[in-house]
């Protein structure tokens, strides 16, 4: 179990760093403290189920590629142009993100109809 909260923690801490952001924003976003976000990359502390939604939305990746043992492969790619990125813009990424997710998963399924 510790090994998998551990490589779902390197996958978040991954992805948060790629897109340049700090603990704090995710946190911030998330409506949590900083020091749970630090934990949960460290693979200290497990992952709500609530809280591992809203962290594969916002970076635009299945939540099965989060907790899979497979390299990590996001949906699409963040980029932000600013370095002043707030709550707001994180819950707006987000949303974007979800319809992304959603047509991604359509995608899917219409190949599976074929």
């Amino acid at each position: 179990m510790a090994a998998h909260l551990s490589a779902t923690g390197f996958k978040i801490r991954q992805l948060r760093e790629k897109a340049d952001l700090t603990q704090k924003q995710i946190a911030d976003y998330l409506s949590v403290d900083q020091s749970l976000i630090s934990k949960i990359e460290k693979g200290e502390r497990s992952i709500s189920s609530d809280i591992l939604d809203q962290l594969s939305v916002l970076f635009c990746c299945p939540i099965a590629a989060l907790l899979s043992e497979a390299p990590l492969q996001p949906a699409y790619e963040i980029a932000f142009r600013t370095a002043s990125v707030d709550h707001t813009d994180l819950s707006t990424l987000s949303v974007i993100n979800k319809i992304a997710l959603n047509q991604l998963k359509m995608d899917q399924l219409g190949r599976n109809c074929e």
